[in-house]
């Protein structure tokens, strides 16, 4: 009897030994499942931020397309200025040259009509200053590039905040 008494409390004793290794193997379990746990939150965290920077770099990009647009435009207009400025100066000193010169002449052979001419000058001073001729348009009217829509990044991340709940 003594040796099934022995044998009894050899097995008791491995029994306990079995069931402290599973309880402490539980405990290991759960402790790797808790930092899987933390570590898929903080990956979740780090995706969502990856998306919002992604936003943030769409948005300043298509920004950056408008604003490449806007420098494009005024680049082309400013040459096209320039060049037709260059044009009309040199038009306008040859005609101005011109127009002093056949003014001169006139005056000189037909006294009469110059006295005519100044007369018909302040009538039309005259007419103006009651009635103005129309401003005509310029030939150029700015339309500005498309912009991109605003960057909502705060409601997005309050709509995602409210999706997790």
């Amino acid at each position: 009897m003594q040796v099934l008494h022995t044998d009894n409390a050899s097995i008791i004793a491995g029994q306990a030994a079995i069931v402290g290794a599973i309880g402490a193997n539980t405990v290991a379990v759960n402790d790797v499942r808790s930092a899987v746990d933390a570590g898929t939150a903080v990956l979740k965290t780090i995706a969502k931020l990856h998306q919002v920077t992604n936003t943030v770099l769409l948005h300043l990009s298509r920004q950056t397309d408008t604003m490449i647009c806007s420098l494009d435009a005024i680049a082309r207009n400013t040459c096209a200025i320039h060049n037709e400025a260059h044009l009309q100066t040199g038009l306008q000193t040859v005609i101005a040259a011109a127009e002093s010169d056949l003014l001169d002449i006139t005056r000189t052979v037909h006294p009469a009509a110059s006295l005519d001419l100044d007369r018909r000058e302040a009538l039309q001073k005259a007419t103006e200053d009651c009635c103005p001729k129309p401003v005509e348009q310029p030939p150029c009217n700015y339309r500005p590039c498309p912009l991109p829509p605003p960057l909502d990044l705060h409601i997005r991340l309050e709509r995602e905040k409210d999706d997790d709940k």
